[in-house]
């Protein structure tokens, strides 16, 4: 038995995605190509093109092979996105019964940045173009990409990322619609979100569901204190020491007031206006939160929103393990297919051993088992009495 025939038939991985029911979706070559892809994906050297995943692997197939397989092959990305949303609904909802904790559902976005090619290159990346950077300030070229996580304690999982392209649906538009597929919670449950996000089309998908939404404000947002128009950064100006408390959220300190009424497009909510605590009335370290619960006391808004910081970090490690910023496929059918591999395979390192863990951690217990498996194949195959060359020949060392 080849190396590769061996690692995907009995290893780990393969048993956990038939508990996903992946049978049910995918023929036995689909489903092979899928296990390579997470072995590849979680070994040290991987950078997201296809060569790594066939190497990394010791895919028993050319890098084309494996190229046809995201641009060509027969298998559906819904009924695959479906697969993993039900997992991660189970694994959410599970918790949050069991633990008494809210549910989050954080979403935001994020760009996999590419070079942008010049106007002689004839095969480019597919649906690339120029979107605002937050991080770096500035426009840049490649992909947004549009991303829910749903989160309970401390496990964050992923469950949608898929590209915004400009002239199709807007991303205020796709947010309301992945909300209104949600289960609706038989606890506390909120939505997380920037300050982008916040109008009253999402506050109003969330409640058709059942959730609240906590978000960051532009501090020009308008407000009616006393039924005063005024933006939040003028009227922050007039609050005086006494009319705030002080509040700790993650072990640092910060001067809040709370606002209850109206704002611009919105009935009533909470609106959280917060400093540091040595920057008090610092208008340029001014910080605004809404809440829609307004039975909510202000630290708990404030230390439910820090729930939202985990997409970053999802964003981070993705894009420095999984390849989510390197990926060279051209086309968008085949983006769209790593897209979903890279989440399954963040699902699989935080899910599939005994205890959820961190990614971290999960990454390096997958990449150990793969290489338990590797030494106990050598191992086996010696005992065999299989030459050295024909096993070198397996290993695609020769």
């Amino acid at each position: 038995m080849s190396h590769n025939k061996r690692i995907t038939e009995n290893s780990s991985i393969i048993q956990y995605l038939m508990k996903l029911n992946f049978a049910l979706y995918f023929t036995k070559p689909v489903i092979r190509h899928i296990v390579e892809f997470i072995i590849a994906a979680t070994q040290k050297g991987y950078s997201g093109t296809v060569t790594d995943i066939v190497n990394l692997s010791l895919a028993n197939c050319h890098r084309t092979t494996f190229g046809k397989f995201l641009s060509q092959g027969v298998w559906n990305i819904e009924y695959a996105w479906r697969a993993i949303r039900r997992e991660v609904i189970r694994i959410i909802f599970e918790l949050s019964q069991t633990s008494n904790k809210p549910i989050f559902v954080i979403f935001d976005d994020t760009i996999a940045e590419k070079t942008k090619p010049s106007s002689q290159a004839k095969h480019t990346i597919q649906a690339t173009g120029f979107h605002q950077s937050h991080l770096k300030g500035k426009q840049v070229w490649g992909h947004q990409l549009l991303t829910m996580m749903l989160s309970c304690g401390n496990v964050v999982l992923p469950y949608c990322i898929e590209r915004y392209e400009k002239g199709g649906k807007s991303k205020i538009e796709r947010i309301c619609e992945m909300v209104s597929m949600l289960p609706i919670p038989k606890g506390p449950a909120y939505g997380l979100c920037d300050s982008w996000y916040i109008n009253k089309k999402v506050i109003e998908a969330h409640f058709e569901r059942g959730y609240h939404l906590i978000g960051a404000l532009k501090t020009n947002r308008i407000i009616y204190p006393q039924g005063i128009r005024i933006q939040i950064k003028d009227f922050a100006q007039y609050i005086e020491k006494n009319e705030v408390c002080l509040v700790t959220v993650n072990g640092s300190n910060y001067w809040v007031y709370r606002y209850e009424g109206a704002l611009n497009g919105i009935d009533n909510a909470v609106v959280v206006l917060c400093w540091p605590e040595k920057a008090f009335k610092n208008q340029n370290a001014l910080h605004a939160f809404i809440c829609t619960d307004t039975e909510l006391d202000t630290e708990t808004i404030l230390n439910y929103y820090s729930q939202r910081w985990p997409i970053e970090i999802f964003f981070r490690q993705t894009k420095n393990n999984l390849g989510l910023n390197t990926y060279q496929v051209r086309s968008t059918k085949s983006i769209d297919r790593l897209l979903w591999l890279i989440s399954l395979t963040y699902l699989y390192c935080t899910t599939s051993g005994d205890e959820y863990c961190k990614f971290g951690q999960g990454i390096k217990i997958v990449r150990k088992e793969v290489q338990k498996q590797r030494v106990q194949w050598l191992y086996e195959r010696a005992n065999n009495n299989v030459s050295i060359d024909k096993i070198l020949a397996e290993l695609q060392l020769a």
